[in-house]
């Protein structure tokens, strides 16, 4: 399983990398400069989006995902540290699959990204 995580806090991304791999998911970190780029390349199993971003949202990142051609049908979990039913219905309103509240442990975070390639 291939994960694309988006999140432009470099320390955070490295300890999820770490964490994805513990339960056997291989990720790649991009910040949100890149992380269109990377979708031009590749396909992903799994889009893992921080709602805190530096140049935009996680909300407004994954509908510019859901009209790129690598990113239609691609799941995505949207991570946010502020968890009202207007967030999670906002989430989904622009694609996203999975919604996960920020603090959460790895294993969460682990299951949630493997449920979401079933």
């Amino acid at each position: 399983m291939q994960v694309l995580l988006i999140d432009d806090n470099k320390e955070l991304r490295g300890f999820l990398v770490l964490a994805l791999a513990e339960g056997d998911v291989q990720c790649v970190a991009s910040d949100t400069q890149d992380a269109l780029k990377l979708l031009d390349e590749k396909k992903f199993d799994v889009l893992i989006v921080d709602s805190v971003l530096t140049n935009t949202d996680g909300i407004t990142l994954a509908g510019k995902i859901r009209e790129h051609r690598n990113g239609r049908n691609t799941p995505i979990l949207l991570m946010s540290p502020i968890d009202t039913s207007l967030a999670r219905r906002m989430a989904k309103d622009v694609g996203c699959n999975e919604f996960l509240p920020k603090p959460f442990g790895p294993a969460q975070l682990i299951e949630q990204v493997k449920n979401l390639k079933r």
